[in-house]
């Protein structure tokens, strides 16, 4: 019987030891290392590329999965078509780039990795037009996708020379907001192709502070060409004052009316997680070398998204300073929509739902694209957008208007899929500090609802100091006192919190007194003072320890209960610096023929040497406060249990003023 168990034993042992060591099947992770595959196909009158990429995995809920792509070509040119023609003059090796996006896709987009492509001879059909620049300036920019932590996308930066005055010039890229915390982009590459040169801002502010250059034609018409001078120099300061990072190129052969693009490959670190919504800008300057022309800037608006959707909700600057705000504080948001069908969308109606912070009589229309008027004064028929409030809602609809599909046939203007609304609206009130958060939902046609992101609108958190002043007291024994001048400290917290919050404070405990009471003893010996006679009656003593201390609060955890009550718990910790120990000795007199009647006391006082640095205390509180607990003064009273030393618990009565 014990063997056949023994046996038993060894066999499940086995069986486990051979279970854990057998291999284990092994996850299977998304391929979203796996660079995009650029196909080439066509011969010598049209070359024409197409991607090889992932499957799309849908995330549930969100309308069909799709990639958008946009194209460097390795010539200066792009494109943003699904499958390009491509339109070399020249013969040589051109490195092609695919940054593809997975819209409505849980992974990452598909990693770049560049094809070199070989033209032996120059393509026949090589017209290309880059339907860019929208509006009448030389300088524009435009990205591929919106910033993704942890991801990379195209920034493309177009100039021109409209009137063939400008060509040569510097361009100045401004990016890295000072108003974040953090830095939250990173110029991994930039790719020119007209020799753009690489130059500094120091080099323009120089130039711009030297007239020497100007002709003398220029100089005799007067002041007006240094105007242009100052006026850059100024541009170039203030972007300087608001952003932390620039790029700087200089170009020399822009030939009128022609376009020229920089490709500058941007990183967006993983610390913009916690600014997912954020909206973040840069901004671009042509400087141009004739001083007597005015700079240009063009600032691009991006939202850090945590997924690639092109239906969006964005709050611009969502980071509220919540001591500063009033009623009047004004927030603008901005819906963005895509129609990403196969065919044009003729009514496009967006709902958002208005935070009950927010006044929604107040809500202000901005700016709209497609471009239209309001319906109330349009005649029938013409291309229109109504705006209908309700008490927690607002509607946008656009009515009549044509808005190509993303996969319609024969578009090739992504832009021109695209649409906005653009609008502002006011609190109703100082709100309470805690963060809000808005949505919407955009019908194309008849077509299910899409639902965007939240916006989610947050305080910043601010530091309140405060002043305390106050006073110890001890109601346990009569025969005990804790007295001392008032006590002097300061707080810190974050300000004016509707939520709990940690507070932390220090005080400085200057010449406080803890008396014990007298103790007497009797004693009926006789004793001579001045050649009288005097009977003793008795002799008692009294200890007086006077100290100077550091108290901290590291543990203060409070809530403000409304505006003029507010609670907390937390620990004291009291470092006795210097403690100074008095026994005072007094003998009660009374004369002989009256031994009852004490006549005189004689008191001798004996001090012990002060100890520095002695002890250290710790004492659990709980604490009520009355009065403007969130900024203002306020009275309160705590109650202190004493964990260590002869202390007993007291009672700290005081008042305080946050700031």
């Amino acid at each position: 019987m014990y063997k056949a168990t023994t046996v038993a034993v060894l066999l499940l042992t086995l069986h486990f030891i051979c279970r854990a060591q057998a291999p284990r099947p092994q996850p299977v992770f998304p391929p979203d290392t796996v660079p995009a595959e650029i196909i080439v196909s066509g011969g010598e009158d049209s070359l024409q590329l197409s991607a090889g990429l992932r499957p799309l995995r849908q995330i549930a809920g969100a309308p069909a999965a799709f990639y958008t792509y946009f194209w460097e070509l390795g010539d200066g040119t792009f494109s943003f078509s699904k499958n390009p023609e491509l339109h070399y003059k020249d013969t040589g090796t051109y490195r092609v780039r695919l940054y593809a996006t997975n819209n409505y896709d849980d992974g990452k987009a598909p990693p770049t990795k560049p094809r070199p492509i070989k033209v032996k001879k120059p393509v026949r059909n090589s017209a290309w037009a880059s339907h860019f620049f929208r509006g009448a300036g030389n300088i524009e920019m435009k990205i591929n996708r919106n910033p993704r932590p942890g991801e990379n996308f195209m920034l493309l930066m177009g100039y021109r020379n409209v009137t063939g005055d400008v060509s040569s010039g510097s361009l100045l890229l401004f990016y890295n907001e000072k108003q974040f915390a953090r830095e939250g982009f990173k110029l991994e590459e930039k790719r020119s192709y007209h020799q753009e040169d690489s130059s500094s801002l120091q080099a323009v502010l120089t130039a711009l502070q030297q007239p020497d250059n100007l002709s003398a034609p220029l100089l005799a018409r007067g002041p007006a060409p240094m105007a242009a001078s100052d006026a850059a120099r100024t541009m170039v300061q203030s972007l300087q004052a608001a952003y932390s990072t620039h790029t700087v190129l200089h170009y020399s052969n822009a030939s009128p009316g022609a376009e020229q693009f920089l490709f500058l490959e941007m990183h967006t670190l993983p610390e913009m997680i916690q600014d997912t919504n954020a909206t973040v800008t840069m901004t671009a300057m042509l400087v141009p070398d004739n001083p007597q022309l005015p700079p240009e800037t063009w600032q691009l608006e991006m939202a850090v998204v945590a997924s690639h959707d092109p239906n969006r909700l964005q709050l611009k600057k969502h980071r509220i300073n919540y001591r500063l705000m009033g009623r009047k504080k004004e927030l603008t948001y901005k819906v963005q929509f895509q129609n990403t069908g196969k065919g044009p969308a003729r009514r496009v109606a967006i709902g958002i739902a208005v935070p009950r912070q927010l006044n929604t009589a107040s809500i202000t229309l901005k700016e709209i694209s497609p471009a239209c008027v309001h319906c109330d004064s349009a005649y029938q028929q013409q291309s229109c957008i109504d705006t209908i409030q309700t008490k927690d809602s607002v509607y946008f609809v656009f009515r009549n208007i044509y808005l190509p599909g993303l996969q319609q046939e024969g578009v090739t203007d992504e832009d021109s899929t695209r649409g906005f609304v653009r609008y502002s609206v006011l609190f109703k009130k100082k709100p309470k500090k805690i963060p809000f958060s808005s949505s919407a939902a955009i019908i194309f046609d008849r077509n299910e609802p899409v639902y965007t992101n939240r916006a989610v609108a947050r305080f910043i958190k601010g530091i309140s100091p405060a002043i305390i002043a106050g006073y110890n007291f001890s109601p346990n024994r009569n025969d005990y006192t804790l007295r001392g001048p008032v006590q002097f400290g300061v707080a810190l917290a974050p300000f004016s919190p509707d939520r709990p919050f940690f507070q932390a404070e220090a005080y400085a405990g200057i010449l406080e007194k803890e008396t014990s009471g007298i103790t007497t003893s009797r004693d009926k010996r006789d004793t001579v003072i001045g050649r009288q006679p005097y009977l003793i009656a008795g002799r008692g003593s009294q200890t007086t320890i006077t100290r100077n201390s550091l108290q901290l609060v590291p543990l203060h955890f409070r809530y403000n209960i409304n505006r003029w009550i507010a609670a907390g718990v937390g620990v004291l910790a009291q470092v006795n610096i210097t403690t100074q120990t008095t026994v005072t000795h007094t003998a009660y007199l009374s004369n002989p023929q009256q031994p009852a009647t004490i006549v005189q006391t004689v008191s001798s006082a004996q001090e012990a040497p002060a100890q520095w640095f002695g002890s250290l205390h710790a004492a659990p509180f709980a604490d009520l406060q009355a009065g403007r607990v969130k900024a203002g003064p306020a009275i309160g009273i705590r109650y202190l249990r004493q964990l260590s030393g002869e202390t007993p618990n007291r009672f700290f009565v005081y008042a305080t003023y946050k700031l």
